[in-house]
């Protein structure tokens, strides 16, 4: 149980007012289609179509939502607590990841394999069966189990890598002689994954050939994706299941790629931008816009 008085402490800088009083509430966990009961903490999604109504039927005593939700008689009468913020969305996200999600804890599996000269910072955590090379990850960072880590790779500080992922292999390149023969290009960049990166379950991420592959602080990697040699991703996007993105690609910061993406290769695509699900990048996309379908095309704005 967690008092609603250190819940709101954490929050304060999102709150607008609570109505209601609060002292002595305790919580037991955040609401969801099995638990509205009055010990849970419920909130209204932004989107939702009738949030007042949502707010006085819910069972819980404790409710998390914008100004569209008003403390009227019946919530007063139901002894409800009624807490505006500005974002409900966002807040109920900081107040799970504080109080109620379950963190793992800083240890090294006594079955990774971990190189000598490997440097691994404080409170590391690294899964059963990994294998770390001769690299650098950074404080808190979680390694799951049965991850690769090559030596040409320098993860930083809370990075997430999930079970199964494969970092710093080289990339896929080659030179055709005039016989046909192919003759392999020399992978020999490195990779950069800056603090506070995801990286989901079953993802490579292929070192750069004579640069390096660069990942951005905040941007998060989804299951089962392909990140070429060379590529750069910027600052807080995010790249969904089974994206393809091939070598030599730059992608700006807050970018969104949908699941099943592909980005031939070489494209630059500008800040704020969308690709849609399924879509087949063929050439630059500028900054602020959506571009879908195969091959992918303008579809519209992107107001930020």
């Amino acid at each position: 149980m967690i008092k609603l008085e250190n819940i709101i402490e954490f929050i304060k800088d999102q709150i607008i007012r609570i109505e209601g009083p609060y002292q002595g509430m305790e919580i037991e966990g955040i609401a969801d289609l099995k638990n509205i009961d009055s010990k849970y903490l419920d909130w209204i999604h932004p989107n939702s179509q009738q949030p007042q109504v949502r707010a006085e039927t819910s069972n819980s005593k404790v409710i998390i939502a914008n100004q569209d939700v008003f403390y009227n008689d019946s919530m007063k009468y139901d002894g409800k607590i009624l807490i505006q913020v500005k974002d409900p969305y966002l807040t109920i996200a900081k107040i799970g990841n504080e109080f109620f999600a379950k963190k793992e804890k800083p240890i090294i599996h006594p079955t990774a394999i971990i190189d000598k000269d490997a440097k691994i910072g404080k409170d590391v955590n690294i899964g059963a069966y990994s294998i770390i090379g001769s690299c650098i990850i950074g404080d808190n960072s979680i390694i799951q189990e049965n991850v690769i880590i090559r030596d040409c790779v320098t993860i930083g500080k809370n990075v997430f890598i999930k079970s199964g992922a494969m970092i710093g292999n080289p990339g896929f390149g080659f030179v055709k002689e005039g016989n046909g023969t192919l003759v392999k290009f020399p992978q020999i960049g490195n990779v950069i994954i800056n603090d506070n990166v995801e990286i989901g379950s079953n993802t490579s991420i292929d070192r750069g050939a004579l640069s390096d592959t660069i990942i951005g602080s905040g941007t998060k990697i989804f299951n089962l994706c392909h990140i070429a040699h060379n590529v750069i991703i910027g600052e807080q996007t995010i790249i969904t299941a089974h994206a393809d993105i091939s070598g030599s690609v730059k992608i700006g910061n807050n970018v969104w790629i949908g699941p099943n993406s592909t980005l031939i290769g070489h494209q630059i695509i500008g800040d704020n931008s969308i690709i849609g699900a399924g879509s087949v990048v063929l050439r630059d996309v500028p900054s602020n816009e959506v571009w879908v379908g195969n091959p992918a095309r303008f579809l519209r704005e992107n107001k930020v």
